[in-house]
């Protein structure tokens, strides 16, 4: 469904053999603010940990908005769907294994880097979607946590409770397609015995069986429930829960944010039918993973966030509303999240919302969805020239939104902070511990810093819970 309504979809080789890696480095040598290489950026792709490719992201845009500006670029591939992710929760499929995939190539980069002129110790990691869940997922791994020294998950962190499954979660997601294809589940109290049954089945599906199905019954589905086969605890590369593992990870100075909509991408791929009933149901399913008790009590609470002040018989009013929710749920409480722990544990936190739209630039998306606005991926092609949505064809004021962000990402790979060197007009301010909600806005003709991101629902959102949590 996604890659189909993006009219910008381009035709890439599949291949089980899709552990390859592409360097785009400049000619010349580095200036001297950079004595000892090249800073180098390493991207991981979004796409659900289902869909896409580094081939997505292009090379000439890369080459001409980013290496322009002094960096190096590494962008991978890893293994996707039930390559990647398949999952049984114990020694038969312990699952994350693209995460595996991810580390090798960082190793990869910090072994082999200085030979294409870059500083193996100044390497930033960053990706989008799920490729920004990966960035933070590896931060905290101790199999990769050493090997960068900056980070930007865009648009997702592991705080998203898109991907806050167990392996049993997994686990059933993977018998549940197994069995519409044919898996006949032992009779067996014993649960190994299932599970090798299960992983011998998939075995012996070809590969473009399953590569099909990643964009069918399982893979690639957002709903209520969020995306079924993703990174879980296994206890190897991620050993304990996330945010124990948060408490240790080493420093590291940390760029985030979000689109202004997010949730219009996801409300235009699923359109609910009865939007009340919906948001009773998104909120009840979030409350659930957050293992909060009270969840009749804390849904209302939210759901005052969103219907106080509407008639919410206004159709259009409540499809705005649920934007908000589908936009808060998916990416925007758990990017927030993030930016508020990290800065809370003493790590430098720059965190921005994504503003810029061009009207034009969505395709047959802009006819379908609920409005216009920047949402999920549409801030991608002012990094990399090359369109996600629909084919990039920028006009002068896009250009100019290309240079902007693509200044900031370079900068703060570079010396770690987006404005530049101490010297230049510091305009984005980082995080304080105590105020974790100002945010740089990024738009055109003017970003600035405001206070109160996503007109304060975060602040509510992390009282509502920490109350509920603490009872």
């Amino acid at each position: 469904m996604l890659e189909k309504l993006f009219t910008h979809h381009i035709n890439v080789p599949k291949s089980e053999d899709c552990l390859y890696l592409n360097v785009f480095a400049p000619s010349w040598k580095p200036k001297e603010d950079q004595p000892n290489g090249f800073a180098v950026m390493f991207w991981i792709h979004g796409g659900g940990f289902a869909v896409h490719s580094a081939a997505h992201y292009g090379d000439y845009g890369i080459c001409k908005a980013l290496c322009t500006k002094d960096v190096i670029v590494v962008t991978i591939n890893y293994r996707l769907g039930f390559f990647g992710f398949l999952a049984t929760g114990d020694e038969h499929a312990p699952g994350n294994y693209g995460l595996w995939d991810q580390t090798l190539a960082l190793k990869w980069v910090k072994e082999n880097i200085s030979a294409f002129g870059g500083d193996p110790n100044n390497i930033t990691v960053f990706g989008q979607s799920a490729g920004g869940m990966s960035t933070d997922i590896l931060a905290l791994s101790p199999h990769s946590r050493d090997l960068f020294q900056k980070m930007i998950p865009m648009s997702g962190t592991a705080c998203c409770s898109l991907i806050s499954h167990t392996a049993e979660h997994v686990r059933n997601a993977c018998l549940d397609f197994a069995i519409g294809y044919g898996f006949k589940c032992p009779v067996t109290d014993r649960k190994s015995e299932q599970n090798a049954a299960l992983v011998e089945f998939f075995r012996k599906l070809s590969p473009s069986q399953l590569a099909i199905t990643m964009l069918g019954k399982r893979g690639f589905k957002v709903n209520v429930n969020g995306i079924d086969l993703t990174p879980i605890v296994d206890g190897d590369f991620l050993p304990r829960p996330i945010d124990e593992l948060r408490k240790e990870a080493p420093y590291k100075i940390c760029m985030t944010g979000v689109t202004e909509n997010e949730g219009v991408l996801f409300v235009t791929l699923k359109r609910p039918s009865k939007v009340m009933e919906e948001m009773n149901e998104l909120i009840t399913v979030e409350l659930t993973k957050r293992k909060i008790k009270n969840i009749d009590e804390t849904k209302k609470k939210l759901l005052h966030i969103y219907c106080k002040n509407i008639n919410v018989n206004n159709k259009v009013e409540l499809k705005r509303k649920n934007i908000d929710l589908v936009s808060d749920v998916f990416m925007n409480y758990g990017t927030w999240e993030y930016a508020h722990k990290m800065a809370k544990n003493g790590h430098i936190v720059y965190q921005y919302l994504f503003e810029y739209v061009n009207l034009k630039g969505f395709g047959i998306l802009g006819y379908i969805a609920p409005m216009i606005s920047a949402t999920h991926s549409s801030d991608l092609p002012y990094l990399f020239l090359r369109g996600i949505i629909s084919k990039f064809s920028p006009n002068e004021t896009d250009l100019k939104m290309v240079e902007i962000l693509t200044t900031y990402f370079t900068n703060f790979a570079k010396f770690g902070n987006p404005n530049g060197q101490p010297h230049d007009e510091q305009l984005w301010q980082p995080l304080s511990p105590n105020n974790t909600t100002r945010f740089f806005k990024i738009n055109f003709p003017k970003s600035s810093m405001e206070d109160h991101i996503h007109n304060g629902r975060m602040e509510e959102w992390n009282k509502i819970l920490s109350e509920e949590s603490s009872n």
